[in-house]
């Protein structure tokens, strides 16, 4: 199989546990790749010192990943947001990571890609792959302009990723967006879905069947709100469908280890991601409300609904 896997579990994870984890449970995740058909570990972000606590994973010292080097395996990838780095803070976040991470990914709002390409031609010269994120893709359609833009692209990026950031989009919209991009782009295309809706799985096999070159996924789909397409369930699909290599003891010894974290923070999807994933609402926001235990269930839903249906109204002003 030409499809590329990346597992994103640490640094999406991270949303949950504030980006700390256990050192054990570290090692254990990393080992347990080293047996697994995945390509690329994307470990955690770096980031410029902030006020807000962040744990290790939020920074990725030096330290971490050369640790993480000596043990693992596969390609490492760590993320910047695009949001708050500027090509200034490259000396700084990269030049001591050098040698020890193949891939830099952006998270970047499509707004902001024609910032994104200069950051992102920046971080090419210290020799490093470089992936796109470019999150809200059920938003591209009604950006004029956007995507044209990837034409700029095509000697920067190593892999451009499609970002299901509202966790909403379907299969026809992931099979027309993919066509789409690839007018005008020939870099390597990714999708990362998440699971408001459930639909994670079959968005990306949609995906890998129209020949899509990398897949995200996460051990027991931890993630920020309704979390991603769970990693277990891809490989066993992969396995049983396109014949890829898994050792099944392996896997449901990461997913044991993991458990406690998912009993802890509970993260998939429930009604209020649902509603808000349909609605194209700001995950960060509910994932707020729902892990604050102080809402009440129905509070919440209220909430959304008052703000979907204001939404629409909005929407028929724009109509008239």
């Amino acid at each position: 199989m030409s499809l590329k896997i990346l597992d994103c579990t640490l640094r999406d994870g991270g949303y949950y546990t504030n980006w700390d984890f256990n050192s054990k449970i570290v090692d254990a995740y990393i080992l347990a790749m080293n047996e697994l058909p995945i390509d690329y570990l994307e470990v955690g972000y770096r980031n410029k010192p902030s006020k807000e606590y962040m744990g290790k994973f939020g920074y990725t010292p030096v330290s971490v990943l050369k640790h993480l080097r000596n043990i693992s395996t596969k390609k490492i990838a760590i993320m910047l947001n695009e949001k708050n780095t500027t090509p200034e803070d490259l000396n700084h976040l990269l030049l001591p990571i050098i040698g020890l991470v193949d891939m830099i990914r952006i998270a970047i709002d499509p707004q902001n890609i024609d910032r994104a390409i200069v950051l992102a031609k920046a971080i090419k010269t210290m020799g490093f792959e470089v992936g796109f994120n470019v999150m809200y893709m059920s938003k591209w359609a009604e950006m004029n302009g956007f995507l044209s833009k990837l034409k700029a692209i095509d000697k920067i990026a190593d892999l451009f990723c499609m970002v299901d950031s509202f966790g909403g989009i379907t299969p026809k919209e992931v099979k027309n967006l993919l066509k789409e991009v690839r007018k005008y782009t020939h870099v390597p295309v990714g999708f990362h879905g998440h699971d408001n809706l459930q639909l994670g799985l079959i968005n990306s096999i949609t995906a890998i069947d129209d020949g899509i070159d990398f897949i995200d996924a996460t051990i027991t789909g931890m993630g920020r709100g309704a979390g991603n397409l769970k990693m277990e369930l891809l490989l066993t699909y992969l396995n049983k469908h396109h014949g890829l290599n898994v050792d099944f003891n392996v896997l449901g010894n990461i997913i044991t280890t993991f458990t406690p974290l998912l009993e802890k923070y509970q993260w998939g999807t429930n009604l209020p991601y649902m509603l808000s994933g349909a609605n194209n609402i700001p995950q960060k926001e509910v994932m707020d409300w729902v892990t604050n235990r102080v809402y009440s269930f129905n509070s919440i839903i209220r909430a959304l609904d008052n703000r979907k249906n204001k939404m629409e109204e909005g929407h028929h002003h724009h109509h008239h």
